[in-house]
């Protein structure tokens, strides 16, 4: 099982009895014969039950198994002629040990994920699928002594490039409606903030310049003061107080003004969050043409103004742009030949291509952003490691930005 000194976190893929990994492939005659690769993890037949009672059909076959950072997505072919895919959670709140997130954050993520999926059908450029069922994971009371065989610790759900481009530029231009950004705009942005918001949401260049700043200060407090998380024992060391002062004063300066396209570069928009061919459904026609079918996997999505919104998509490197807005690509492999990087570099402009022709003001939101990007990504990108060289690093960067707008501190 995946864990660390401390505990369990998630479930490592299963393997075959010769030792080799588990291929994802039919499960359902393997968990007939006896033989499931998961059954030192869970029982399979409890999740087959669970789907029939709540779908209204047999399980005919699970035809592959495939495996997220958080879930499994479980492909089922059902009596009825539909096709589902379950996303069950790869970690089991009460498995002994079980070190993962807290109940409290599962059942957010879950109610942000169900509220998402009524809101896209109505674009039919965003394909999504219907949620036939869901529920939150169990944790039962009292000590957690043995491998539980159920599921009811795991949270359960059932529901190329050109056309991923198309998808991604469908979701940028989607405009969500205000009840549902007054919702979940604070809630979505995980990582050090404060409960409250420090002005009524707006697509504003003041509200984002009081939502950098304000994030700034829950990141690093005072001198001496936790920083990051609890387990990690750091606290706020001078350098990082130092660039908190330097980072509060450069804000307003890396974020764009452009009063004349202030509403369009601060327009807010839905992120995925992790866009990929890992969280699409992928079918082949009678001419044998793949196409997406539907987009799903909600868990990291948030809500961004336009400049910080990320074109990444996921595929078996990542599919970016540079800070200029031309298409790149990220998470290669070290040992990648050359003719390796220029497929995917190829890969990266179809992507890219496609999607400014379907959302042509992503590049420019882009370009003007780069700066508040980097910072933005920067804070969100920090796991909690070294702050005082990570953060110092990050003040350099501010400098060196401010001196070449030709601006310094007073």
């Amino acid at each position: 099982m995946a864990s660390d000194d401390e505990g369990y976190r998630c479930d490592d893929w299963p393997q075959m009895p010769d030792k080799t990994e588990y291929d994802g492939k039919g499960l359902l005659a393997l968990v007939r014969a006896g033989n499931s690769p998961f059954k030192d993890l869970f029982d399979v037949n409890i999740l087959i039950q669970e789907v029939e009672d709540n779908v209204g059909a047999k399980v005919t076959d699970i035809p592959f198994v495939a495996r997220g950072s958080n879930n499994y997505g479980v492909q089922l072919d059902m009596s009825d002629g539909q096709h589902l895919v379950a996303r069950l959670a790869r970690a089991d709140v009460n498995m002994p040990t079980y070190d993962g997130f807290e109940m409290d954050f599962l059942l957010r993520e879950l109610k942000f994920e169900c509220a998402v999926y009524p809101l896209l059908p109505a674009v039919p450029t965003i394909p999504t699928p219907r949620l036939l069922y869901h529920r939150a994971p169990v944790q039962y009371d009292g000590p957690r002594v043995k491998t539980p065989r159920g599921i009811a610790g795991r949270r359960l759900m059932a529901a190329l490039l050109a056309q991923a481009g198309r998808i991604r530029a469908s979701l940028f231009n989607f405009n969500p409606p205000a009840d549902f950004v007054e919702t979940w705009l604070l809630d979505r942005i995980h990582s050090f903030m404060p409960k409250e918001l420090p002005l009524p949401i707006a697509p504003t260049r003041e509200f984002w310049v009081a939502m950098f700043i304000t994030r700034i200060k829950a990141t690093i407090r005072e001198e001496g003061d936790m920083i990051g998380w609890e387990d990690d024992h750091n606290t706020v060391g001078p350098v990082a107080l130092r660039v908190k002062e330097s980072l509060l004063r450069d804000i307003p300066h890396l974020l764009p003004a452009g009063d004349d396209e202030e509403s369009t570069l601060y327009r807010l928009v839905l992120d995925h969050g992790d866009f990929g061919l890992h969280n699409m459904s992928i079918t082949v026609d009678g001419d044998g043409k793949p196409g997406i079918q539907a987009l799903y996997d909600w868990e990291t999505g948030c809500i961004v103004p336009a400049i910080l919104s990320d074109p990444e998509m996921a595929v078996m490197v990542d599919l970016v742009t540079d800070p200029d807005g031309a298409p790149a690509i990220i998470r290669v492999k070290e040992d990648a030949t050359p003719e390796y990087r220029e497929e995917y570099m190829r890969h990266a402009g179809q992507y890219i291509q496609a999607l400014y022709e379907h959302a042509p003001y992503f590049e420019r939101a882009i370009q003007a952003g780069k700066d508040a990007r980097h910072l933005w990504f920067a804070l969100k990108r920090w796991r909690g490691d070294d702050p005082e060289e990570y953060f110092g690093e990050l003040g350099a960067w501010a400098e060196q930005r401010l001196k070449e707008m030709g601006l310094h501190h007073v």
